[in-house]
Order: structure tokens, then C-alpha cells, then sequence
């Protein structure tokens, strides 16, 4: 067992060489915190077990809406339902949602690394699909009008039908809101972690 002593800006640094063999090396190394580790715990200060919840209802709700519109719209579908919006954007949250859940569950920094590049793919899904469904909201009703000839000819829809169809949009555009923030919060946890910071106590 070797100690230096170096001095450096009016301190002293001591560094002790302990052997493998020596009892307090194992110690050491036993209780020397492992960087994916900490990394994982400092990505849970985010809650992803409560977040990811939240985007598989999310996704779910998406899906079902998508099914029935598909169902109800046929054969003259709206831009949301032509886009199939409900459905990549479903599947995007189920899948995105399902790992942050993982993560709460087995402390991997490959699963919080996905999460980090799955985030930020919900991010450019939402934004996209906030779009889409304001354009919607902009348009004439498919079913509100029929094609004689070359001639689109709008017929005489009731209000509530334009209601129901803005409501329904506004409800989603509101959903994608939060599916946008539960995605931003991911991503920066998420950053964090990969970027944190480990000092440990080396043993040769």
C-alpha cells in the first residue's frame, strides 16, 4: 500500500493505491455508487410510472376515437380520420407511455436513453397533430356536402353538426396539450440524466 502526497493551489491532495487483496477495497467497491444507476434514479425524480399512465390512456383514447370516427365517416372521412392521425399517434403514446412505466420498474439507462428519443418523437407527433386537427376545424364537413357531376354541392347541415365536429377537434387539440407536456417533461429528466455528472472513488 503506496500514499502520495501532491500539493497543488495551497492544498493537499493524498492519493492512497489499495490492493485488490485488501479488505477495504471490496468495501469500497461494494458501496461506490454506479453511474447507470444514479442516472436512472435522478430520470424517477420525473415520475415516469405516473407520466407514462397518463400517455397510455392517452393513446387508448386516441385509437377508440379514431375507430369510431373511421366507422361513422365512411365513406366521405375528414382530414383527421384520412390522416389516420388517431391511430400513429395512439400507437406512438402506448408505446412511449409502456417504457416510461418500464423504467419505474428495472433501472436501465438504455431505457431511459429510448425514452429520451421516444419523447421527442411524441413531441413532433402532438405538434403535428394540434395541426392537423386546426385545419379541420378550418374546413367544410365532408359529410355536408355531395359531388354531382364535377360540382361540389353543400347541403343544409344543422349547427350542431358543426359544433360536435369543432368540439370534438378542440377536445383532441386540448388532449395533445397534455400528451406535449407529460413528452417535454420525459425528454428534459431525460436529458438530464444522460448528462449528469459522476465522481467516484477509484480502486486500483
Amino acid at each position: 500500500m503506496a500514499a502520495t502526497v501532491t500539493e497543488s493551489g495551497g492544498m493537499k491532495v493524498i492519493t492512497e493505491v489499495i490492493p485488490q487483496t485488501d479488505p477495504r477495497a471490496a468495501q469500497l467497491d461494494s458501496t461506490a455508487p454506479q453511474p447507470s444507476s444514479s442516472q436512472v434514479k435522478g430520470f424517477r425524480k420525473a415520475q415516469p410510472k405516473a407520466l407514462g399512465a397518463i400517455q397510455i390512456v392517452s393513446g387508448f383514447t386516441q385509437i377508440s376515437f379514431g375507430i369510431a370516427l373511421m366507422v361513422t365517416e365512411f365513406p366521405a372521412p375528414a382530414l383527421t380520420v384520412a390522416s389516420g392521425v388517431y391511430f400513429w399517434i395512439g400507437f406512438l403514446l402506448v408505446s412511449s407511455g409502456s417504457v416510461l412505466v418500464e423504467t419505474e420498474r428495472r433501472e436501465s439507462i438504455w431505457l431511459v436513453k429510448v425514452c429520451y428519443i421516444i419523447s421527442g418523437l411524441v413531441i413532433l407527433a402532438t405538434l403535428a397533430a394540434m395541426i392537423i386537427h386546426s385545419v379541420e376545424m378550418g374546413q367544410d364537413i365532408p359529410w355536408c356536402s355531395i359531388l354531382e357531376g364535377n360540382k361540389m354541392t353543400l347541403l343544409n347541415c344543422s349547427q350542431s353538426v358543426y359544433i360536435l365536429s369543432h368540439g370534438i377537434n378542440s377536445v383532441f387539440i386540448l388532449l395533445c396539450l397534455l400528451e406535449l407536456c407529460t413528452a417535454i417533461a420525459a425528454l428534459v429528466f431525460g436529458h438530464k440524466a444522460m448528462k449528469q455528472q459522476h465522481y467516484t472513488r477509484m480502486v486500483l
